[in-house]
Parts: structure tokens; sequence; C-alpha cells
């Protein structure tokens, strides 16, 4: 094997263990990746970045997912600017990934109450059934009906992961792009 077939070896695993920790940060609450920081564009202009939960992953279709209250910021501005960013950091990997994804709001109904049928029966159903939006003033803390829920899907469709790894060995980084892998310097 020559040493550049070697290195698109070696880029090759660091793909697929950089899906396998995302499936594993959806299972456990504990994995650094499991709460990204996911920055939109405000009306003005203006990076608005907040910590959201990993909900799925589709490594096939270089997708992620995320779930919001429809009256939440986030939306209007991915209605109006798709381009995101998401920034993961794991301690126990000493990895950083930096990934750019075109979003999109799910208007499957079906997909929806299927995630709905799930969600209503764990604590955080509440936080799709306040009265009030996300980030208006606390004025009545009543809540919504379940059929008036306001779940909301945030597909990541991933446009390209910059992975960073941070080791005294040596700092490694590699951009994953359309199905190309290219080293970069850290």
């Amino acid at each position: 094997m020559t040493d550049i077939e070697q290195r698109q070896k070696d880029l090759f695993s660091i793909q697929r263990s950089i899906w396998n920790e995302l499936e594993n940060a959806i299972r456990n609450r504990d994995h650094g990746w499991r709460t990204p920081i996911l920055a939109t564009v405000d009306s003005a202009g203006f990076p608005d970045a907040r910590t959201v939960v990993l909900r799925e992953t589709d490594a096939l279709n270089g997708k992620l997912t995320i779930y919001t209250d429809k009256r939440s910021p986030k939306v209007s501005q991915i209605l109006n600017q798709p381009e995101v960013s998401l920034v993961f950091w794991c301690r126990y990997l000493n990895w950083q990934l930096r990934i750019h994804a075109l979003a999109s709001v799910c208007d499957d109904h079906e997909r929806i109450q299927s995630v709905w049928e799930q969600v209503r029966l764990t604590a955080g159903a509440a936080d799709y059934l306040s009265i009030q939006a996300p980030s208006s003033p606390l004025f009545n803390d009543g809540l919504l009906s379940e059929n008036q829920h306001a779940l909301c899907i945030l597909d990541l469709h991933i446009k390209f992961i910059d992975w960073l790894s941070l080791s005294r060995d040596g700092h490694k980084r590699a951009r994953f792009e359309s199905n190309q892998f290219t080293r970069l310097t850290p």
C-alpha cells in the first residue's frame, strides 16, 4: 500500500469514527457531542448561537436532525437564511467538529406526529406545549393541549465537516466534503 493509499484509508477510518461518535451521542446523554452549538444568522445579519440537542443522524444522506419549538427564533432565521454552522466538542476524544450545513424545516406532518408521539411521553414534552414562544417575556406559564404542540423538526444537510483532533503527539485536522477528504494543517 502506498503512502497516499494509507492516508486515504486513515481518512475513511476517521470519517467512520465521526459518524459512530455522532450516533453514540444520540444514545449517551453524557457524550460531548450530544449538545452542539448551532449558529444561525439573525434578521440584523449577526450570528446567533445556542446549544441544541442532537436527536437523529443519517450518515448515508449526510444529515443531522434536531427538534425545536416552531415559534423559536432559530426557525424563522433558518427560513430566512438556511446556511448554519454547528460546533461539537468532546473532551474524552479531544475532538472538535465544525459542520457547515443547509438547514430545512420539516413539513412532513406524519413524521412530525410520529416524533411527537415519542416526545410527548417524556419530561421534555412541556417544552413544546408552552403557551408562549421561546425567548418571549414570560406572562403566562400555561400549557397548550397536546394536539396543539409546537414541535418542529430541523434537518441539517451537511455541506462539509472540519475535524480537529488535539493530541500531545501532534494535532490532526481534515475536511470531509462530498466524499472528498483533505488533510489540513492543524
